[in-house]
């Protein structure tokens, strides 16, 4: 278990640098893609979206667990 999250922290984390990497050689700072992620975290349709998702997720749970309760 340990060994695969360590695998994909370091698959993350090369994927992050290169795309760093990518946006300095094109003149980019890698700010933009920071601030970019930061406003589709913090607007409203986003914010939405993540609270339907998640009561979404909340009543799939409750579902799966009356059906595994009732067997």
């Amino acid at each position: 278990m340990w060994k695969n999250l360590f695998i994909v922290a370091i698959i993350a984390t090369a994927t992050y640098w290169v795309g760093v990497e990518s946006a300095k050689s094109r003149g980019k700072n890698y700010e933009d893609l920071r601030h970019q992620i930061e406003r589709l975290w913090t607007s409203p349709e986003a914010k939405k979206a993540r609270r339907k998702r998640a009561k979404n997720a909340q009543r799939s749970v409750k579902k799966a667990r009356k059906q595994l309760l009732s067997n």
